[in-house]
């Protein structure tokens, strides 16, 4: 049975709160990076406390040469200098709420576990206990670096770096460019440059020759989805010649047949719909090198990952696996390929 995926050379690990913190305090800095190296990022597994990125070109090819070595290269350099600065606003933030709550002059930390101490009750003057309590103090202030980094977002342009002029929105992802600068991004690509939402159809180049065959077992039970039946497809496609917009005009292909499965579920039938929009329009594969055995000149799967095996888990490409589904939304997504 083939076997979808890459190798590490294409991959980053990162903690949740670096990732978190880089894709929402700056994202400007994360699109700079895909528009430099014409690369894709997408979170391609997670555990409780990581993300596995994986990093795809992206663009027209050829693709430059070692473009993903160094992408990833400036992508760890990126979120080191990430992590860095979410310490830094950490410290600030604890330090905000240390002066906020201890007005007393006392440290929190240096506070002692036991009985507080006895303290004479203050005189009043008369009429005075009636009085309201003070009202409570109020929360820390944003660190002035956030502060300043997010009002520049606003008013700065994602594309040329420099102040926004004639704003112009993004309907469907609110993202917000220079009129010149968005108009002429999308005549090179159709795809919003901060989120990569597509604004019209993409049309791939994969093998026009193929079918996509569905099938249901209700007998066959995948890990986490005991409760339904599975969806087989094949993807069968015989050999063939590449054409003009293949890596080599006029070199065969070998023909090859792919399973994958899904489950019998409404979410699993949606991604299903969606794996039907792809392959009609030429997404799901392309004509390249095989990132298994290095082979020239064969299909392989266009970065829409399937599962290939029932069980295994995330590394051999199979189930249980909670968060594929909507994982593989997002790069289905990130084509165009959407249910709306």
């Amino acid at each position: 049975m083939a076997a979808c995926g890459g190798t590490c050379k294409n991959k980053v690990t990162v903690s949740k709160p670096v990732w978190d913190f880089l894709s929402k305090e700056t994202p400007a800095r994360l699109a700079r990076l895909r528009e430099e190296h014409r690369v894709s990022i997408l979170i391609d597994g997670e555990t409780s406390d990581i993300y596995v990125l994986q990093l795809s070109p992206q663009g027209p090819p050829p693709a430059p040469p070692n473009g993903l070595y160094l992408a990833r290269k400036a992508l760890k350099g990126l979120l080191k200098e990430a992590e860095k600065e979410l310490k830094k606003a950490q410290r600030q933030g604890e330090l905000m709420g240390c002066l906020a709550l201890g007005g007393g002059g006392e440290h929190p930390e240096l506070h002692r576990p036991g009985p507080p101490p006895l303290r004479a009750a203050p005189i009043l003057p008369p009429g005075a206990r009636g009085l309201p309590p003070p009202p409570p103090p109020l929360p820390p202030p944003l660190p002035p670096r956030l502060r300043e980094e997010a009002e520049e977002q606003e008013s700065t342009c994602p594309i040329c770096l420099g102040e926004i002029q004639n704003a112009k929105t993004l309907e469907k992802c609110r993202h917000s460019f220079c009129e010149g600068c968005i108009t002429r991004a999308l005549q090179v690509k159709k795809a919003c440059p901060m989120c990569g939402r597509f604004y019209g159809q993409l049309v791939g180049n994969q093998p026009q020759n193929g079918r996509m065959l569905v099938s249901k077992d209700a007998t066959l039970l995948l890990p986490s989805y005991e409760k339904y039946g599975t969806i087989v497809i094949q993807y069968v496609f015989p050999p063939g010649v590449q054409g003009a917009e293949h890596p080599n005009p006029g070199v065969r292909y070998p023909g090859t047949t792919r399973v994958a499965y899904l489950p019998d579920c409404p979410e699993g039938n949606k991604v299903l719909t969606l794996f039907r929009k792809a392959f009609d329009q030429r997404l799901t594969f392309t004509i390249g090198t095989s990132m298994t055995t290095g082979r020239p000149n064969v299909i392989t799967w266009n970065d829409i990952h399937h599962k290939t095996s029932c069980t295994g888990g995330p590394q051999l490409f199979g189930y249980p696996d909670p968060t594929y589904l909507t994982r593989v939304q997002e790069e289905l997504r990130a084509k165009g390929i959407t249910d709306d």
